[in-house]
């Protein structure tokens, strides 16, 4: 099986900035319940957080009777799509082994928003929005087993082509959150730092 994020390095973070002053930050995920994907990201985040913050609270709820510093309410939109070019890659691509060598395409898109909202003031610091638009091949058993189909004049690949260009693989997705829970979890953090530092500076 073969599993490639091809623009993952995107989502690194260039540099890890602590917070100013030690602050505690409590994490609300309202509409994340749907998606343990969105989910485990959001807790990615929250544990890139503990490293550069005083304290996290994960999940923090916005009637909690605990007080904290920051309240960092992230939405995560989650868009999981198969690729048009699954076509060419089963059929003709079939002839050369393109499924099993290049893998099949997927786009998995988590469009994260983030309102951050001093606690003590109940006043709003900041709002923005992080596009996380990922770019995967992958290739396992179950799909391109497709490519034996030279043995039928291509028919078996041409259906499996247009199946696999319409439907996403669930596979794909335990696999993505593997690989990017930490990293762009601390993506996330060190933009959410950011603002809250140029929040406590003024």
């Amino acid at each position: 099986m073969t599993f490639e994020i091809k623009n993952l390095n995107n989502y690194r973070s260039a540099s890890m900035q602590p917070s100013a002053k030690p602050v505690s930050i409590g994490i609300a995920s309202p509409g994340t319940e749907s998606d343990i994907y969105s989910q485990r990201l959001v807790k990615g985040v929250g544990t890139a957080l503990a490293r550069y913050t005083s304290e996290v609270v994960l999940p923090y709820s916005l009637q909690s009777a605990k007080k904290v510093d920051v309240i960092a309410q992230i939405g995560v939109k989650p868009e999981y799509k198969s690729s048009g070019w699954n076509f060419l890659i089963n059929w003709p691509g079939f002839l050369i082994f393109m499924p099993a060598w290049n893998g099949y395409v997927y786009k998995v898109n988590y469009n994260v928003d983030i309102l951050l909202t001093d606690g003590p003031k109940n006043s709003r610091i900041d709002s923005f929005s992080i596009p996380v638009h990922l770019n995967i091949r992958h290739a396992d058993m179950d799909r391109t087993w497709t490519e034996v189909g030279w043995l039928e004049f291509g028919i078996i690949p041409l259906f499996g082509g247009i199946i696999f260009a319409t439907t996403y693989d669930p596979d794909v997705s335990p696999l993505t959150l593997d690989k990017i829970e930490s990293p762009v979890g601390d993506y996330i953090a060190q933009e959410i730092i950011s603002r809250v530092n140029a929040y406590m500076r003024k």
